[in-house]
């Protein structure tokens, strides 16, 4: 079945329709400024190493104050897009500088589907690291962990096909339970920062939830609770290979 499309920004952080930065100071109109000027440099409209517009240029284009462009330049060189030198002026940095799991950048972003190199990044990051996670997690879920993991399932299957943000959401705590049923400290470390990994993940690979789809997470889910590491680490793979598949279609 195919789920309803999700906003970026709904799949990233789908508590709020704003992203973080609208909820400050200078409210949404400053928000509405960061979130246009992130989409372009993302975009490839403002390339790495290229000079970026000054205040007054900026301030005209979207008919905003001067300070309001000064708090949005603030918010971007903080993510890694911009950097900013005295009498040298702003250029945007090299992609490898920008945050690009930030979930306010991920928000920002035009269109993950077409953005092939980060797209495939994803994908490719799961397949390393999922895996691994499974195979330790058959090993070493406690109770607990296992009730957590079978928590999330349950309620992506209660989700499905009505409320596909919260089957969605819930995909993510399946994933981040087995992260933290792995008791790897560097896994469990990590889970919170790859959170929005997924996320981005899940939209952009995840446009069906069927039965197979289904069938894959419950395998995993067995899988660890039945003790067999090759078994959880096969069944995971076989998940990430339907979600390519997906992507592919």
């Amino acid at each position: 079945m195919r789920n309803k499309l999700l906003s970026v920004a709904e799949a990233i952080d789908p508590s709020s329709q704003m992203t973080r930065t609208e909820t400050g100071a200078n409210g949404k109109m400053h928000g509405s400024v960061v979130r246009s000027i992130g989409g372009s440099i993302l975009a490839g409209e403002y390339l790495p190493g290229e000079a970026f517009p000054g205040e007054a240029e900026l301030s005209l284009k979207f008919g905003v104050s001067r300070t309001t462009i000064r708090e949005a330049v603030k918010v971007l060189s903080a993510k890694g897009l911009i950097e900013s030198r005295p009498r040298v002026g702003s250029r945007v940095r090299m992609q490898e500088d920008w945050r690009l799991l930030d979930p306010d950048v991920l928000s920002w972003h035009p269109n993950l589907r077409a953005d092939h190199q980060f797209r495939d990044s994803l994908v490719e990051s799961r397949r390393v690291m999922e895996p691994a996670a499974a195979r330790a997690a058959a090993q070493r879920a406690t109770a607990h962990d296992l009730a957590a993991i079978e928590a999330a399932f349950l309620a992506m299957e209660r989700a499905v096909p009505h409320d596909m943000l919260a089957c969605n959401e819930a995909d993510v705590q399946f994933h981040r339970a087995i992260m933290n049923a792995s008791h790897n400290i560097v896994f469990k470390a990590l889970a919170g920062t790859i959170e929005a990994a997924l996320r981005a993940a899940f939209f952009v690979t995840s446009e069906f939830m069927d039965a197979d789809v289904m069938n894959a997470h419950k395998n995993i889910l067995e899988r660890i609770r039945m003790r067999d590491p090759d078994g959880a680490h096969h069944a995971m793979l076989h998940l990430l290979d339907i979600a390519a598949e997906d992507l592919n279609a």
